[in-house]
């Protein structure tokens, strides 16, 4: 039964679509195998972090789960807060403009909006996924269209629990655009 909601594709896998702050950086030549790790291991921290977003949601203020559901609520506050004034602090280091981005452990696409690297250029994709979050997702790329502005990129050198990581995103994502739609059917 057809639910509304558009499944976002690219390259035959489901995708994450969002407006998010998406920059591309260059490279001269392919980062060393240390920059790599480094690389991943942020990533697999960030995406653990936004899974954990994504999977359980913020509670309604009126549940009371257990009796230290009000400390665990507070401390959370405070961890919040901190990471907030954390991103203002990093915020400085401009995050890229926000643009519409599709993106899976394949590659991504999305509309360049100032330089347009060349088709075969390598580099960083680094793609904000949170804005309560001071780092961005920094993935090593090749550019394999760049039509009109489009960009399109297969990653390169991915390890797999990046990989997955990336595709469990991409479900909790599409499962949250299905509620809303199929909420948003059910008030009208």
């Amino acid at each position: 039964m057809y639910e509304g909601v558009d499944t976002v594709v690219l390259q035959n896998e489901l995708a994450y679509h969002d407006v998010l702050p998406v920059v591309w950086e260059s490279l001269e030549r392919p980062p060393d195998a240390f920059r790599l790790a480094s690389l991943e291991e942020t990533n697999l921290l960030l995406l653990r972090a936004c899974v954990a977003v994504e999977e359980y949601p913020a509670r309604d203020k009126h549940e009371d789960l257990h009796p230290l559901a009000h400390e665990l609520a507070r401390l959370d506050f405070k961890l919040n807060l901190v990471l907030h004034l954390l991103a203002t602090l990093v915020e400085r280091d401009s995050p890229g403009n926000p643009l519409p981005v599709q993106f899976n452990a394949l590659g991504a696409s999305w509309k360049a909006a100032d330089k347009v690297p060349a088709r075969g250029s390598r580099g960083l994709l680094r793609i904000r996924l949170r804005g309560s979050l001071p780092q961005s997702l920094a993935l090593y790329a090749e550019i394999t269209e760049n039509q009109g502005g489009g960009m399109s990129a297969n990653f390169l050198s991915m390890t797999s629990a990046v990989a997955e990581l990336i595709q469990q995103l991409c479900f909790l994502k599409h499962r949250q655009q299905v509620a809303v739609t199929r909420n948003a059917r059910n008030k009208s």
